[in-house]
């Protein structure tokens, strides 16, 4: 599943395969982990590469299912993405897409090889207003419609669903974006835009370089759960002309270079993706990264439940500085998040007890 699931088979690459397809293999195994790791485009492709006959045919059959009905589910969002884009450029408001399809064309090139299953758009926060009028204007229902109002609490993102599609939006703003060491400044990353084809339209988006950083903060947010967004990081440093001073750069700039680091690391060891020096001595330098990266890839596939105090060092190592890293870990664990706010409601006179209420929640769980 991984040399499968790694960068378009190079020639080690396709030897590996080759050899363990000589193995005896579990294949109900392989098709099953590769659903749950989210991989099952991306090993339908390469095992089409070694021609009829090297996998069972009712394996190919299974990949094959998997994979038309992601290109079909793919497809169908991706003319949503458009379409709200679309709206969204003539109205003036800054709401750029990323994972989903942008990052499909951008990393893979082929909006059918990464799976996904709704819409994220970053916008500044003076904006969510304008966005969410935009969505509801679509037919797009808001999860949770009383964080509309003014001094509502900020949650993890705005969700909004098309009950007709079924399609679900996520809004993210420099404010929910609270996995980041500080709230991003976005100005920058807005004014690196580029162009990316999705579905036969033109769609902005943020740059590669940009992107880097955003993945490996979300890989960071939900501990590298899936070895899909391994892949991302491997498939998007790989295309051509990938500025790394540029990427490395804005790293620094938002204080994610830890997170970034394991992102590298991830990729150059489970995936074998091309680093050049400068970044993987960085990164080999960084001996926090280096063992959280080896924690990480073993979690991906044998994955257990970390306890609370090993979240919490998690949160802690992944900021360089033991300071930095204690206040980064601590605002995590006060600020709360919808599900507190789900958990239960107060009055909003008494909305600063959810900061004393969600360290025992998570305590608690």
């Amino acid at each position: 599943m991984v040399a499968c699931a790694g960068l378009r088979l190079s020639t080690d690459q396709r030897e590996e395969v080759v050899s363990l397809l000589g193995s005896p293999l579990n294949w109900p195994l392989v098709v099953e982990t590769s659903r749950a790791q989210r991989v099952v485009a991306l090993c339908y492709e390469a095992l089409q590469q070694l021609g009829p006959g090297a996998v069972p045919g009712e394996v190919m059959a299974a990949f094959r299912a998997d994979a038309m009905a992601i290109a079909g589910r793919n497809l169908q969002l991706a003319a949503k993405l458009t379409e709200i884009t679309d709206v969204a450029e003539r109205s003036g408001i800054a709401l750029l897409p990323y994972k989903g399809p942008v990052l499909a064309e951008m990393a893979y090139g082929n909006l059918a090889l990464r799976e996904f299953v709704d819409l994220d758009f970053i916008l500044p926060h003076r904006d969510l207003a304008s966005a969410w009028k935009l969505l509801e204007s679509l037919g797009y229902l808001p999860r949770n419609p009383s964080l509309a109002a003014r001094g509502a609490p900020i949650p993890g993102e705005y969700v909004f669903q098309q009950e007709k599609s079924g399609v679900q939006v996520e809004l993210h703003t420099e404010l929910t974006l609270r996995h980041f060491p500080s709230p991003p400044d976005l100005a920058p990353l807005l004014a690196a835009r580029e162009q990316v084809t999705v579905a036969g339209r033109r769609v902005l988006t943020f740059s590669r370089e940009d992107t880097l950083t955003l993945l490996a903060v979300h890989g960071a947010k939900d501990f590298w759960a899936e070895l899909l967004w391994v892949c991302d990081i491997a498939w998007l440093i790989e295309t051509p002309g990938f500025d790394w001073t540029a990427a490395l750069g804005r790293a620094d700039q938002m204080a994610c270079r830890r997170m970034v680091n394991v992102a590298l690391l991830l990729a150059s060891e489970l995936l074998k993706a091309t680093i050049p020096k400068p970044a993987i001595a960085a990164t080999q330098s960084d001996a926090a990264a280096q063992a959280q990266a080896r924690r990480l890839a073993s979690r991906i596939f044998a994955p257990h439940p970390l306890s609370r105090s090993g979240q919490i060092r998690y949160r802690m190592r992944m900021v360089e500085g033991l300071l930095p890293g204690i206040r980064y870990a601590a605002r995590l664990a006060t600020t709360p998040a919808a599900d507190d706010w789900n958990a239960l409601q107060l009055p909003s006179r008494f909305s600063f007890a959810y900061a004393l209420l969600r360290p025992l929640r998570l305590l608690r769980r």
